[in-house]
C-alpha cells in the first residue's frame, strides 16, 4: 500500500485533511481546493496524493468515498465528458459498506441530455423526444423503471404473439407511458423546483436566455451536441459549468441524511476527489478543478474536498490562499475545522510541495506510523438493525404520545422548565427576563449568582412594599424599573459566572441597588428603583432575543426607564443594542470597552468604562517606561502580541495598542479559543502569524524569550484561554522559565477563578490594567474618593453576611456596575424634579434627555474616578480621561492615569512618567 512521505509539516497537514474528511455535517462549511504546485517539476505532490488515497481506502474496506484521477497521457486530454464520468464512477465504487448506493439524478439527467444524438422533426416534438431519450437513460441504472419497462412489453414492436401484443397495448400506458411522464414531471421539479440546490439551472438559464424555463426539456434543447462549426452549438465552458453544478448539488444532497434512513445516515465523511497531476495552467484538469471551484463557491458545497497536485503554473486571475508550506497549510485548515471558512475568502488554496529528495522528518514520520489510516466514525449498529430499532422507537413513541394526550388534561398547570417569561436559550439554559432568582443560576456552581439575585429580589419586594404604603399615604416619588443585561448563565462546562465579570457586576448591581433605595426612603426627592435580570445566555448569544423582550416590557410599561450591563463587546451585544436604541431605551454600560460598542449604540448608549483606544495608550505607555522585564529593572526590546480576530473586543484593543506601540518591534499572534463561538474575523482584524492552539502559542512565545529575553507579552485575548496558555507555559518552564505578562481587562477574571495565575506558572510577571478598584481609588485620593468609601463600606457590610469573595472587592467590575445603576439613578432624579415631581410623565424618554444633555453639576464622582457629564450633546457619551489602573499580579497598582474625582486628575505615574493625553 502507498504510504504518505514524511516530509516536514506533514503530521500537521494529514491530520488536518483527517479532521476535515470525518467532520460532522452540521459544522462544515465550504473548504478550498488544496492544490500542491510544482513549478520546478517533481513528482512530491503526487505521492503526497497517492499516500492520500492509499489511507482513505484502508486495508480491505473503504473508508471514505473519493476518486483520484490519474495524469492524462502526454498531450492527450480527457474527452469531454469522460473526466465527469471517471470521478462519479470511483466516487459511487468507493462508497463505504453501510451507506448505500449513491444516486447521482441530477447530474445523470444532465449527462443524458449532452449524450444525446441531434433530434430531427418538428420543433414542438423535439423535447418530447429528447425526455425519452433521457428516460431510456434513466432506466439504465433505476432498476424500478427498468422493471416497468419490461412489464410493459419492453421494446418490443414487432415478431410477438397475438396475446403478447394484446398485453402490450394495454399494459403499455400504464407501465411504459405513465412512468415515462411522470419521470419528466420529476424531472422538471428536481431541476427547476424549490429547494437547497436546486434553482441553480434555472439562474443559469435565465443569465444565458435572459427568461426563466418552464419545462426542462424545452429549455435543455439548447445543450444537445450539434455541429461544432453550427452558430448554436452549446458552449464547452458552459457544458461543464452545468455538469459540475448538477454534480455538487447532487453530492451535497447525497450527504445529507433522509429521516428514516439508515444508509444515509452512515454517509458521514465527505466525499474527497484527488488529481494525481493537475499541469500547465490551460490543461483540461486545471480548467475541471477551476470550475469546481467556482460551482462550489457558488452553490455553497460543503461535502466536497479537493487536493491536487503536479500543479505546474496557476491561472493568474484565480486568488488563493497562499501558506508556505505543509505545516501552514494544516494551520490553516484546521483554523477552518474550528471556525468555518468565511464566504468571501478564496475557493483555493496553493501550497508549495516539498522537494522530491527532501529529508524525512521525524516528527512526521512518528506522526503516520501511529496514525496510519483514517478514523471515520464507528457505527454501533447495522443498517437493518438500526431500520428494526427505527421502526420499533416510532412505535413507542406513538404510545407514549398517546398516554400523555390522555393524561395532559388531568394537570393543566404543568409549565415548561424555563417557568415565567424566560424560553429556552442557545446555550441550553433559560434566558429572558426574570424576577430575581427564579429562572437562573439553577446550577450548583451557580452559588454566586443566586445569592446576588436573591439579594435583589428581596429588594425588590421591599421595594414593591414600600411603595404600596407611601401610596396609601399620599407622599413619595413612585418606583422606577431598570434592567440589567448580561451572561448569566454559561452554557455546560463552562468557566461563567466568572468569565466575563458577570457574578461581580451583579454583586456591585445589588449593592447600588440598596444604596439607591436607602437614599430614597431617605428624601423625597429621589427615586426608588426595581432591578429586573435580563440572561443573555453564554457570551450574548441570545442576546438579540432578549433584547426584544425588554423593548416589549418597556411598551407594555412605562416604569421601564432603561437597561444597563453589555459587560461584553460581542456580536450578540451589539445586535441588543441595536434592538434597544430602536425602542428609545437609555442604556448604560459597564465593563464594554470596544468602540463598536458606541459606534452601534448612538445616541442612546452611554458608557463608564474606558475606551480600548484610551486603555491601549496606557498599555503602550506602561510597556515603553516600565521597567517589568526579568529581574524588574529593564525595560521591554520586544512584544509579542496575542489577538483573537474573530472577537470583537480583543481585535478593537489589539488594533489601538499597535497605534500607540510606536517604533517597539511586535509580533502579532492570531489565537482563537477552541471553545469560542465568536464565528468569523470581524471587519479588518488584526493581521498576525496563526497560532491554532495553546500548546502552539506557548511555543512560539517561548522561541521568541529565548531569542531575546527582554521580550514582554501583551495579552488582549480573552482571559478564559489565558489560563491554558499559562499551563502550557508551565510545562516548558525549563526552556523559559520567566515570563512578562500585560493583559487587557478582561485577564482580570483570571484572578477570580480562585488559583491566582503565578500558581500555574510560578515564572510569571503579571501585570494588567483596570477599569476600576475602589481601594487603590481610596488610597490614591484620599477622603475624595467619597464614592469609593461608600461602595468599600457597602461591599464589607454585605461580604459578612453572604461570605462574598475578597478578590472581587478590589475588581473593576463591581465598581463599574455600581457607578453605572449610580449614574442612571443620578439622571432618573434630575428627569423628575425637570418635571417638577410629575410622576405620570416620567419615563425612559425623559430620562434619555438628561443624559443626552449632560448630568446637571458638573458631572458625577464614582466609585470608578471621575464620570464625564458633557453627554452626547457635548461630543461625549463616554469619559476622554477616565481612570485607569495597571495593576501587578499581587492586586497593587503600579500606575494611575485619569481623573480620580472633580479637583484630583493624575498626570503622571511611577517615576514621574508622563500619563498618555485623553
Amino acid at each position: 500500500m502507498d504510504r504518505i512521505p514524511p516530509y516536514a509539516g506533514m503530521d500537521r497537514f494529514v491530520g488536518a485533511f483527517d479532521k476535515l474528511v470525518v467532520q460532522p455535517r452540521r459544522s462544515r462549511s465550504r473548504l478550498p481546493a488544496v492544490l500542491l504546485t510544482e513549478p520546478g517539476g517533481g513528482f512530491a505532490g503526487r505521492r503526497i496524493v497517492t499516500g492520500l488515497r492509499a489511507r482513505l481506502r484502508g486495508d480491505n474496506v473503504m473508508l471514505a468515498p473519493h476518486a483520484c484521477v490519474p495524469p492524462a497521457p502526454d498531450g492527450h486530454d480527457a474527452p469531454h465528458l469522460e473526466l465527469f464520468e471517471q470521478i462519479t464512477q470511483q466516487l459511487t465504487d468507493s462508497m463505504p459498506p453501510g451507506a448505500g448506493r449513491l444516486k447521482l439524478p441530477g447530474y445523470r439527467l444532465l449527462h443524458a441530455v449532452l449524450s444525446a444524438p441531434r433530434f430531427e422533426g418538428p420543433v414542438e416534438r423535439r423535447h418530447h423526444a429528447l425526455r425519452d431519450h433521457c428516460y431510456a437513460d434513466h432506466r439504465q441504472w433505476s432498476p424500478l423503471s427498468a422493471a416497468l419497462w419490461r412489464l410493459g412489453g419492453g421494446d418490443q414492436t414487432s415478431g410477438a404473439g397475438f396475446i403478447e401484443l394484446l398485453w402490450n397495448f394495454f399494459s403499455g400506458p400504464l407501465f411504459q407511458q405513465l412512468p415515462c411522464a411522470l419521470f419528466g414531471l420529476r424531472a422538471t421539479r428536481r431541476i427547476l423546483g424549490h429547494g437547497r440546490n436546486r434553482r441553480w439551472y434555472a439562474q443559469w438559464y435565465r443569465q444565458q436566455h435572459g427568461s426563466p424555463p418552464t419545462d426542462f426539456f424545452r429549455s435543455a434543447l439548447d445543450l444537445v451536441p450539434h455541429d461544432h462549426d453550427a452558430p448554436d452549438a452549446p458552449d464547452p465552458e458552459q457544458v461543464d459549468r452545468v455538469l459540475m453544478h448538477a454534480l455538487l448539488a447532487d453530492l451535497d444532497a447525497a450527504a445529507r441524511p433522509r429521516r428514516f434512513n439508515p444508509w444515509r445516515r452512515r454517509r458521514t465523511t465527505r466525499f474527497v476527489v484527488l488529481f494525481e497531476e493537475l499541469g500547465p495552467a490551460d490543461s483540461r484538469t486545471q480548467r475541471f478543478v477551476r470550475e469546481l471551484r467556482t460551482a462550489s463557491a457558488d452553490l455553497g458545497t460543503t461535502s466536497v474536498f479537493v487536493v491536487a497536485a503536479g500543479v505546474r503554473s496557476l491561472a493568474a486571475r484565480v486568488p488563493d490562499i497562499e501558506p508556505s508550506d505543509l505545516a501552514h497549510a494544516g494551520a490553516e485548515l484546521d483554523l477552518i475545522v474550528e471556525s468555518g471558512m468565511r464566504p468571501e475568502r478564496p475557493s483555493g488554496m496553493t501550497v508549495p510541495a516539498p522537494a522530491q529528495d527532501a529529508p524525512p522528518d521525524e516528527r512526521a514520520a512518528y506522526w503516520l506510523r501511529h496514525q496510519p489510516r483514517l478514523v471515520p466514525p464507528a457505527q454501533r449498529f447495522s443498517p437493518g438493525t438500526e431500520v428494526v430499532g427505527t421502526v420499533g422507537s416510532l412505535a413507542l413513541a406513538l404510545v407514549v404520545l398517546a398516554g400523555l394526550f390522555a393524561w395532559r388534561p388531568l394537570d393543566r398547570g404543568e409549565r415548561d422548565a424555563c417557568a415565567g417569561k424566560t424560553f429556552l436559550g442557545t446555550d441550553g439554559t433559560c434566558v429572558g427576563v426574570a424576577e430575581g432568582a427564579k429562572g437562573f443560576g439553577s446550577s450548583k456552581d451557580d452559588q454566586g449568582v443566586r445569592d446576588a439575585l436573591r439579594m435583589i429580589e428581596a429588594q425588590n419586594s421591599q421595594l414593591d412594599a414600600a411603595a404600596r404604603d407611601k401610596e396609601a399615604a399620599g407622599g413619595g416619588a413612585r418606583p422606577r424599573t431598570v434592567v440589567y443585561l448580561g451572561p448569566l448563565s454559561g452554557g455546560r462546562g463552562a468557566q461563567d459566572p466568572v468569565r466575563g465579570g458577570t457574578l461581580p457586576e451583579l454583586r456591585g448591581l445589588a449593592l447600588a441597588q440598596a444604596r439607591i433605595n436607602q437614599l430614597a426612603r431617605a428624601s423625597h426627592d429621589r427615586v426608588p428603583l426595581r432591578v429586573l435580570t435580563a440572561n443573555a445566555g453564554d457570551r450574548f448569544q441570545d442576546a438579540e432575543k432578549v433584547a426584544q423582550q425588554i423593548a416589549q416590557l418597556a411598551r407594555r410599561d412605562p416604569a421601564v426607564v432603561g437597561v444597563v450591563g453589555f459587560g461584553q463587546s460581542r456580536p450578540g451585544t451589539l445586535d441588543a443594542i441595536k434592538v434597544l436604541n430602536q425602542a428609545g431605551l437609555p442604556m448604560v454600560g459597564t465593563s464594554g470597552t470596544a468602540a463598536e460598542l458606541l459606534r452601534t449604540g448612538r445616541p442612546y448608549y452611554f458608557q463608564l468604562a474606558p475606551t480600548n483606544a484610551r486603555l491601549a495608550q496606557v498599555m503602550a505607555a506602561f510597556t515603553r517606561q516600565a521597567r517589568t522585564v526579568a529581574d524588574g529593572s529593564r525595560t521591554a526590546r520586544r512584544i509579542e502580541l496575542v489577538a483573537d480576530p474573530t472577537d470583537v473586543y480583543s481585535n478593537d484593543l489589539a488594533r489601538e495598542f499597535l497605534k500607540s506601540a510606536g517604533r517597539t518591534p511586535t509580533t502579532v499572534w492570531e489565537h482563537t479559543p477552541q471553545d469560542d463561538t465568536g464565528g468569523p474575523r470581524v471587519a479588518n482584524a488584526v493581521r498576525g502569524s496563526l497560532a491554532t492552539s495553546a500548546p502552539d502559542l506557548a511555543r512560539q512565545v517561548c522561541g521568541a524569550v529565548v531569542k531575546e529575553p527582554r521580550t514582554a507579552l501583551v495579552w488582549t485575548a480573552r482571559a478564559n484561554e489565558f489560563t491554558a496558555f499559562l499551563d502550557e507555559m508551565n510545562r516548558l518552564s525549563g526552556e523559559c522559565p520567566r515570563l512578562t505578562v500585560l493583559g487587557g481587562d478582561d485577564v482580570t477574571n483570571s484572578l477570580l477563578q480562585g488559583e491566582p495565575p503565578r500558581r500555574r506558572f510560578p515564572g510569571l510577571t503579571l501585570y494588567y490594567v483596570a477599569h476600576g478598584s475602589a481601594p487603590e481609588l481610596r488610597r490614591a485620593a484620599g477622603r475624595s474618593a467619597i464614592e469609593a468609601q461608600e461602595f468599600l463600606q457597602a461591599y464589607d457590610r454585605v461580604n459578612r453576611r453572604h461570605q462574598w469573595g475578597g478578590a472581587m472587592r478590589a475588581d473593576g467590575h463591581p465598581v463599574l456596575a455600581w457607578d453605572a445603576l449610580r449614574y442612571l439613578s443620578e439622571a432618573v432624579d434630575e428627569a423628575r424634579a425637570t418635571l417638577g415631581g410629575n410622576e405620570d410623565r416620567l419615563g425612559a424618554d425623559q430620562v434619555q434627555s438628561v443624559l443626552y444633555q449632560g448630568l446637571g453639576g458638573g458631572g458625577f464622582n464614582g466609585a470608578t474616578g471621575r464620570v464625564d457629564a458633557s453627554g452626547a450633546a457635548g461630543g461625549g457619551r463616554f469619559t476622554p480621561d477616565k481612570l485607569v489602573f495597571v495593576m501587578s499580579g499581587d492586586g497593587r497598582a503600579k500606575a494611575v492615569c485619569g481623573a480620580m474625582t472633580k479637583s484630583v486628575n493624575a498626570k503622571t505615574w511611577g517615576e514621574r512618567f508622563a500619563c498618555p493625553a485623553a
